[in-house]
């Protein structure tokens, strides 16, 4: 998994895929953090955070939509596939990869939070929260698209079908606003976008810990499944 991991990890800066990224993100980041925070003069970034939570849908599928999709194009999968190495390592080893650079760019925005503090009172409390829960939002728009880029050999197809995916997940918390009683109920258990909202008060919900690492290793289970299916046709 250490080989792959480098590998892809490597493959993000050897191609516009991981510079296309960071830029997108920290550009977007930093607009919203002068727009909130130096232009309102407020301390805290959770504002920031729930308004990436929607922008992250459309920018983290740059990482995942070439993850597998563009093996299986160039044939390069092949030689992933007979090499002795398990297959649940390949995938695992894709996917930490793309999380590495999602944590890299989130440390680099850490450094506005730390900036702040020379300036006010930062709590600390709901800052840590709120980068939490965005790390596993990430995480499991990451296994999602991971999944995605499995099922198809065009990058373009894995793009748009996690975005498909992610645009249901983001209207799921919009429809549950003007719904009621146990409709709304299932809608907002349903959303991974909503369960950010305890992490944005600085609440570590432990059913939103479970929730949100139960996704990721649901979606990297079914990506190994299939790629497994692969192997072995």
């Amino acid at each position: 998994m250490k080989a792959i991991f480098k590998r892809e990890l490597r493959s993000y800066f050897l191609t516009m895929t991981g510079y296309i990224f960071l830029t997108m993100f920290l550009l977007l980041a930093g607009l919203l953090f002068c727009l909130f925070n130096l232009a309102g003069s407020v301390t805290s970034v959770k504002g920031v955070l729930g308004l990436l939570t929607t922008w992250e849908a459309f920018i983290l599928p740059i990482l995942t939509m070439r993850m597998f999709a563009e093996d299986r194009r160039l044939k390069t999968d092949q030689l992933l596939m007979t090499a002795p190495v398990p297959v649940k390592s390949v995938v695992l080893g894709k996917f930490f990869a793309a999380f590495a650079m999602v944590t890299g760019a989130l440390l680099i925005m850490l450094l506005y939070t730390v900036t702040l503090a020379f300036f006010g009172t930062v709590n600390w409390a709901e800052t840590i929260s709120s980068f939490a829960g965005f790390w596993l939002l990430c995480g499991v728009i990451l296994a999602i698209g991971a999944f995605m880029s499995a099922l198809t050999d065009s990058m373009i197809v894995a793009a748009f079908s996690t975005y498909a995916v992610l645009i249901v997940t983001v209207f799921l918390g919009n429809i549950a606003a003007v719904a009621s009683g146990v409709l709304q109920s299932v809608l907002l258990w349903l959303s991974p976008m909503s369960r950010f909202d305890d992490f944005g008060r600085g609440i570590l919900d432990p059913s939103a810990l479970v929730y949100y690492i139960s996704l990721i290793v649901l979606f990297i289970v079914l990506t190994v499944k299939v790629t497994e299916r692969r192997r072995f046709a």
